[in-house]
């Protein structure tokens, strides 16, 4: 790759560094890149300002941030190419996806991870027949992040500006992790049944009852979190007498 880009880059987010000891101390804790400290605001103010790449062509400003994406140890320099995207998702299309699928080996914290299922979520949107054989690959991985972008790519928000994916296909990825152990896999499982929920109610509801007592109480809280509360204190209740039966 060409170092100078990669250079660049960081050598803006660098003379940006902000004391903010706390800020930093929170974001150490979900990853192990070197961290800067910036906000959120701040990088999305450093990326639109643009760089020196931002003049060649598409394609190549897509291998650039790949480039820099792959190549970089610092959170926030990644974050970058995602709010770059963010800003240009009506640019997204296969070339861009055949790169950009590959960025989530670099994954290891759930900031970048739902930035980038947020971009993969459009591609799934406008090409499913593409995008949707990745997902299924991923969700049998035994990395946690792809199977968590396998659920959360999706759906990611239910939206009535948002083109409705498959409800079969959407729950033919959720079965297989609702027993998954990973954490951040079982709020992405939580969070896409609440999702579902606000597209297909009944549906996702008897889907819910059909896993009740083997959904984890992380993925149960937020799979849960729009259904009536008198339907939820129902179902507390059974999964609180299958826990006192098996004691």
């Amino acid at each position: 790759m060409n170092t100078k880009y990669l250079k660049e880059v960081e050598q803006a987010l660098k003379r940006s560094v902000v004391n903010d000891p706390e800020y930093k101390a929170f974001r150490e804790k979900t990853t192990n890149l070197t961290v800067l400290g910036h906000r959120l605001p701040l990088m999305q103010k450093i990326e639109k300002e643009g760089f020196s790449f931002y003049s060649e062509s598409i394609q190549d400003v897509l291998q650039t941030w790949s480039d820099i994406w792959k190549s970089t140890k610092i959170h926030e320099v990644m974050y970058l190419p995602l709010f770059y995207y963010r800003r240009h998702k009506n640019q997204l299309g296969p070339k861009e996806w055949k790169l950009l699928k590959t960025w989530i080996a670099q994954i290891d914290n759930w900031e970048h991870a739902d930035a980038l299922c947020y971009l993969y979520s459009f591609l799934y949107e406008r090409y499913p027949k593409l995008v949707e054989p990745t997902l299924f690959v991923w969700n049998r991985s035994k990395n946690p992040w792809k199977k968590r972008a396998s659920i959360v790519s999706s759906i990611y928000y239910a939206s009535k500006n948002r083109v409705t994916p498959k409800r079969t296909t959407v729950f033919k990825l959720i079965e297989p992790l609702i027993t998954d152990k990973d954490p951040y896999v079982q709020k992405a499982v939580g969070w896409q049944l609440r999702e579902a929920y606000n597209l297909w109610p009944k549906e996702t509801l008897t889907l819910i009852e059909e896993h009740l007592t083997s959904l984890s109480s992380t993925s149960f809280s937020y799979a849960t979190e729009k259904i009536p509360a008198k339907k939820k204190v129902q179902l507390k209740a059974v999964r609180k007498a299958s826990r006192l039966a098996k004691e």
